[in-house]
């Protein structure tokens, strides 16, 4: 049955899906949290696929018994054109039609996602924003058993440890935001298409799956079928075992971590370095890496810098010193210490300040902002259009070259909506998202306007409100240069 039938009754397809997926045939442990007195609404993650219908329908004719309300997101990456347009247009009319709310995302013109990885960035951080904005205890995916082998393989050849190998987890419980739930990942890919197939539930084919070129892809059609012929048994259920045994022992050494070095998970200024020194190392390196988290620097070291800060912490240096993003990590004999990159003094914030026409404002941090007015011809709006323009450091905005800027420091409530946002939230959360680091949050200038209120904070992208378009001709560039680090 084609996806544009006019004809289609959700209601009853998600009935006989029900049936086909009964609440004891989904994973416990989803459904121990599911049933929580406290998870009232959840934001379910649909893309059309199979996997993705399954497991909405299901939720749909269980939903009473759970007494959950159901929230529909879809993302749509465009990267197929109008094949990509369909697909969303598929999905809220499913939606619709079992009454629940859709919320859909696309991605901006300037915003690129050229890759898996990019893509799935742009996902994530859509689906969070609209589960927080709409009190969603948590965010529903349609992850199946044979998509745990694809990961495995995907993460082994990149060099990760039992905590990268256990997911993707039935339940994924973050200190900030919703947890993750994947109701079928006990479930098989077989079953769940066989099952939808049996009774003519449409669903969105996706043409780019069968493009072995895409990692995913020839993991799925290629490598894994021949890696089961060749060892004679299932892969994908062996490896679905692993990934449980993995999950049980990752969270056993998080517990031993946590007993051990508690320091590390409260995000304490310093961590006594004779501790971690004596203990094991695969206890050390969670301490670290939480400790690192705890203060918005664990993005900021690759995997190899983390392992360099590990061997200096267990060896007998008794001084070394090594960045990370706009901080330095200090270490003596006894301590671990984070030392900003830059002038941090809090006695000495950020002066609410005018922003003239071609003119500048210097920061506390030695840090200067500069404005100046530009004219938007083709050359440059390409490029604006691009994504090329990095926004930690520089920002077009479409506003009069008379317009009136002000700057001035952070504060608790400010509120803003960058470029290809569904919606405004606190700062405080952008920061979060973007993995801005605490100490340089407070040193960040927030540019606003009378009527627009924030319209630029470097690190985020502009104002959706004074975002270049085609009709834009005049506007004001924005660039922020920091000092040297010292």
């Amino acid at each position: 049955m084609s996806k544009n039938e006019k004809s289609l009754n959700w209601s009853n397809w998600a009935l006989k899906i029900g049936k086909c997926f009964p609440l004891e045939q989904l994973h416990p442990d989803t459904l121990v949290w599911l049933q929580r007195p406290e998870t009232k609404s959840v934001l379910v993650a649909c893309s059309g696929g199979p996997d993705s219908v399954a497991v909405l329908c299901a939720l749909w004719a269980h939903a009473k018994k759970l007494h959950i309300k159901l929230i529909v997101g879809h993302y749509n990456h465009r990267w197929r054109a109008s094949k990509s347009d369909e697909d969303a247009h598929f999905v809220a009319t499913m939606a619709d039609d079992l009454g629940c709310e859709f919320i859909g995302g696309v991605r901006p013109e300037d915003q690129p996602a050229c890759t898996e990885t990019s893509a799935r960035v742009l996902r994530m951080e859509f689906l969070r924003t609209e589960a927080r904005l709409h009190n969603c205890q948590c965010i529903i995916f349609g992850h199946q058993l044979d998509d745990i082998l694809e990961l495995q393989l995907q993460r082994l050849v990149r060099g990760v440890g039992s905590e990268g190998l256990a997911a993707p987890r039935s339940v994924h419980i973050f200190t900030v935001g919703p947890a993750h739930l994947r109701p079928l990942l006990n479930l098989r890919a077989a079953l769940i298409r066989d099952s939808l197939n049996a009774i003519d539930v449409p669903t969105c084919e996706d043409a780019t799956n069968l493009d072995t070129t895409i990692a995913r892809n020839g993991l799925r059609h290629t490598i894994i079928p021949q890696l089961s012929q060749t060892v004679d048994r299932d892969a994908s259920v062996g490896a679905a075992r692993s990934r449980q045994l993995l999950e049980e022992e990752s969270s056993a050494l998080d517990t031993l971590a946590r007993e051990q070095f508690a320091t590390a998970y409260s995000g304490a200024d310093y961590l006594d370095r004779v501790g971690l020194r004596s203990a094991p190392r695969a206890l050390t390196r969670r301490a670290l890496v939480a400790w690192l988290a705890s203060h918005d620097l664990v993005e900021c070291l690759s995997a190899s810098g983390l392992e360099q800060l590990l061997d200096v912490v267990v060896s007998s240096k008794t001084k070394h010193s090594m960045s990370a993003g706009c901080a330095f990590i200090k270490i003596s004999a006894e301590q671990i210490r984070i030392a900003s990159a830059l002038v941090c003094d809090s006695t000495n914030p950020i002066k609410n300040s005018a922003l003239t026409a071609e003119d500048s404002v210097h920061l506390p941090n030695r840090a200067r902002l500069i404005r100046s007015a530009v004219i938007v011809d083709s050359q440059l709006r390409d490029l604006i259009f691009s994504g090329a323009i990095d926004p930690n450091c520089e920002a077009y905005l479409a506003l009069d070259h008379d317009t009136s800027l002000q700057v001035r420091g952070w504060l608790p409530g400010d509120r803003f909506t960058p470029i290809g946002a569904p919606g405004s939230k606190k700062l405080k959360d952008w920061f979060i998202d973007r993995q801005i680091p605490k100490m340089e949050r407070n040193q960040l200038p927030v540019v606003t306007t009378a009527h627009k209120g924030i319209v630029w904070v470097p690190g985020l992208p502009p104002a959706e409100e004074s975002r270049i378009t085609n009709q834009t001709i005049q506007a004001l560039r924005l660039t922020y240069h920091t000092s040297d680090p010292i």
